[in-house]
Formats: C-alpha cells, sequence, structure tokens
C-alpha cells in the first residue's frame, strides 16, 4: 500500500474531488505563504493512497475550478499517477507570487497543515509584505537628482547617466513615468534623514547630542555607520603581558543589523530607522515589523524575505549589502536573540556594551595622562572623526609637523588609531584616551 507521507505547508491529501472547496482552500493558503503548493486527490489526510476516480472531465473540472475560484487567477499542472496496485491519484501543482490569493473572496495562510483566515486587522500587513509600494507610489517632490547615486553604480563599473533610462532600468519610476518615493528616498534631494541620538545616561530623560544625516539613502546609512564606529571605544587590558583590546560594539554586528534596518524598513510609513546610544547599550530601531509570511524560525535563521524587493536590488548592485542572508546569524551570535524585540510595528535591536561609554573596564599599570596639545587633538579627532592632519592643524594652532610627531606617539601608545586612507579614514579614540582628555580638562 503507497504511503505519500505526512502533509505541509506546500502538501495536502484529499481523499476525492467532492472535497474541492477545501482544496482550494488548502492551495490559496499555501501560495500566501510559501507562493507554491500540491494537493493530491485519493488520499487519506495520514497519506495512504486509497485511489481516486478519473472520468473524461474529471481534469477539465479540476482545472476549472482552480482557474475561476482562486484570485488572482492560477494555472494548476494536474498529473494523473498509478500506484503499484493500480489505483489512480491526482497531483495538482501550482505556483505564483502574485500574493495575496484568495478563495471565493477570503484569504488564507498556511500554518503547519492548518488554513489560517486572515483577519481584516492584519490585511494591512499583509498587502505591506507583499506589494512592492515603493514602486507604485508617486513621489511630491518630481525635481530629484541622483549624482551620489550614480557615482556608486560608476565606482562598481557601472556605465550609467542621470537620465530616463537610468531610472526605467532601476525602478525609479511608478507606472506613470512619475519618480517614485523609491526615487525620492536614494535621490540627493531625499527629504528623509537619518538621526543617531546619544543620551547622558541608561534611559531618554537627557539627550547629549542629536545628529541627523542628508542626503541619498545609500550615502546616509554609510556616514551613520562611519559616525558609529567613531563612536567605538575600545577598552585596553594592558594587566598581563598580552594587550588585549575589547571594542564597545561588534563592527560587523552592527554593520550587518544597521543595512537590514534600512533596507527593509517600512518606509511607507514616513518613519525613518533610528539609532539611540546610551551609555551602557546601543538600540537600532526599524519600523514595519518581520514580512507577514514569515516566521520567527525563517527570521532567525536568516532566511531572506525582502520587505523592499527593488530597493534592496539597488543595494546590492552599488555594494551596499550582500544577499547572503547572515546578517541575522552574525547579530544573534554577536548578541543572542534576546537582543531582538519583534512586534508588528517594529524591530528593536539591543547592543549591550560590555563596558559603560565614556570610561569603565579600562586595566592599565602604566597610562600617562595626555598633556595639553595631545588633549586638544584627541578633542579634535573625538568631535570630527574625519578631520585631517592638516584641518587637526588648523583649529588647533599647532603646526602640522608637530601634530604628526603627537599622532604618532598617540598610535604608539595605542590611543588612536585611523581606519581608512588619509582623505577619507576615520578617527577611532580609545576609551583610555577618552578618559585622559577629562582628566586634562
Amino acid at each position: 500500500m503507497t504511503n505519500l507521507g505526512r502533509e505541509s505547508e506546500t502538501v495536502e491529501f484529499k481523499e476525492s474531488t467532492v472535497e474541492m472547496d477545501s482544496a482550494l482552500t488548502a492551495m490559496v493558503a499555501m501560495l500566501n505563504k510559501r507562493c507554491y503548493g500540491t494537493v493530491y486527490f485519493g488520499v487519506k489526510d495520514n497519506g495512504t493512497v486509497i485511489g481516486q476516480d478519473v472520468g473524461k472531465q474529471t481534469i477539465t473540472k479540476i482545472s476549472q475550478a482552480f482557474k475561476n475560484h482562486i484570485d488572482p487567477m492560477v494555472i494548476p499542472q494536474i498529473d494523473v499517477i498509478s500506484n503499484d496496485d493500480g489505483k489512480e491519484y491526482l497531483k495538482v501543482f501550482a505556483e505564483g507570487n502574485n500574493r495575496p490569493y484568495a478563495f471565493r473572496g477570503d484569504i488564507f495562510i498556511r500554518s503547519g497543515e492548518e488554513n489560517k483566515k486572515i483577519p481584516m486587522t492584519e490585511l494591512r500587513k499583509l498587502f505591506q509584505s507583499t506589494s512592492d509600494l515603493l514602486k507604485a507610489s508617486r513621489s511630491i517632490n518630481q525635481d530629484l537628482t541622483f549624482d551620489y547615486l550614480c557615482s556608486r553604480f560608476r565606482s562598481r563599473g557601472f556605465h550609467v547617466n542621470d537620465d530616463a533610462k537610468f531610472y526605467r532600468s532601476y525602478s525609479l519610476l511608478n507606472d506613470k513615468g512619475e519618480f517614485n518615493i523609491q526615487a525620492e528616498l536614494l535621490s540627493d534631494q531625499n527629504p528623509t534623514p537619518l538621526t543617531v541620538v546619544i543620551f547622558a545616561g541608561k534611559d531618554r530623560s537627557s539627550i547629549a547630542v542629536r545628529k541627523q544625516f542628508t542626503g541619498s539613502l545609500i550615502k546616509t546609512m554609510s556616514e551613520v555607520n562611519d559616525y558609529i564606529e567613531s563612536l567605538n571605544e575600545i577598552s585596553v587590558d594592558m594587566s598581563e603581558s598580552i594587550r588585549k583590546d575589547i571594542k564597545m560594539i561588534d563592527s560587523k554586528a552592527f554593520d550587518e543589523a544597521w543595512t537590514n534596518a534600512c533596507v527593509h524598513n517600512t518606509w511607507m510609513l514616513g518613519i525613518p530607522p533610528t539609532i539611540h546610544v546610551f551609555t551602557d547599550r546601543l538600540e537600532i530601531i526599524s519600523y514595519g515589523g518581520t514580512p507577514y509570511f514569515q516566521t520567527l524560525e525563517e527570521f532567525f535563521n536568516g532566511e531572506t524575505m525582502p520587505v523592499n524587493e527593488s530597493l534592496m536590488q539597488i543595494f546590492l548592485a552599488v555594494g551596499a549589502t550582500e544577499h547572503t542572508g547572515h546578517g541575522i546569524p552574525v547579530i544573534v551570535d554577536a548578541y543572542g536573540k534576546d537582543s531582538f524585540s519583534l512586534d508588528n510595528s517594529s524591530i528593536v535591536i539591543t547592543m549591550a556594551f560590555p563596558f559603560e561609554r565614556g570610561g569603565g573596564m579600562i586595566v592599565s599599570h602604566d597610562s600617562p595622562a595626555l598633556n595639553e596639545k595631545e588633549s586638544n587633538i584627541v578633542r579634535m579627532m573625538i568631535q570630527d572623526p574625519h578631520s585631517t592632519i592638516d584641518v587637526i592643524s588648523n583649529d588647533t594652532g599647532i603646526s602640522r609637523s608637530n601634530v604628526g610627531k603627537i599622532v604618532k606617539s598617540l598610535k604608539e601608545r595605542g590611543l588612536i588609531e585611523r581606519r581608512g586612507s588619509k582623505k577619507t579614514g576615520i578617527w577611532i579614540v580609545s576609551a583610555m584616551a577618552q578618559g585622559e582628555d577629562k582628566e586634562a580638562r
């Protein structure tokens, strides 16, 4: 006796075509969950093949039922199969990406082997998860330029110009040929800034710094990343013979979390992702929650289900993100699943610091205080991590050659680090140096 196994999120068993309505409900639920599904007729719930009478009109009636009662329409692939006992049964397969699918006006979602009707309260999130609204929605500002975006494409070897061909190729126009919200976000005129708020303590009662970044989303996302890296203090343990550096923020995990927040944010809500920095932690807040069809297990396993598919394709093209699906696992590995707070409207990732911002956990037997010139230079690097030797010299009044010597000394003592090139790199100031600068003041 043939047994086909168990039902699943993509497999449904029916004893006969008399259960057509139930079969169509299951197919709609599977399409909405996985974009494909298979219904077998002539099979019991436990997977045992009992056979199905297949007459001249059987296949036609099944095909018509699928076409007429599932909206949007799907075309099923129907096969008649015979087992070793000579019993015939039917395999009906359908697939489609035009979610949501409905049967007689009702929308269902597959959960294990069950078909659950989606309540009206959840339909809005479902539509946000299935429609690339950034492409369809018109930008209020139709006077947009894309100098920065084009430069990023050119840096990757693409031959592009800020023209209609470029707009069409990268989905910057809606169906009417107007700039859409995606174009607005990526334009030089992007009206939605990204914000980093630094609080003076462990709560939101006192704001120390509020910094905004404006311009193309890809540009501001990168600038925020650099800014957070400039704040990334290093705790130095010199109590043993081997120097040990402990970073306040795991840079790789932060980069993954911040990129995900920017790419997968539900931008149609009009709220950008933001970063809150406290003395003991950093929070990355994005809006819209996880995709409707994605389970928590799939989310933490890193299974990619982009909220903004076309936006992600542009980020991929310019090298602003990767489509590897390892981002969430990297964050979990660094901070654990408990660092995620998920609900229907937002995702908050909390990155706890191993020591308090501005000091703590610094163990050293010889950490001489900074002199006045060293303190002035360190203060400049903290205030403007992108500053060059020339800028530091001009702003502090210290000669360029003297600044160079002091910087070399600070590097050798492990108090500062330069990441990147001389022109575009950033200064990283250790927690030890920041603490010594406060003492000097």
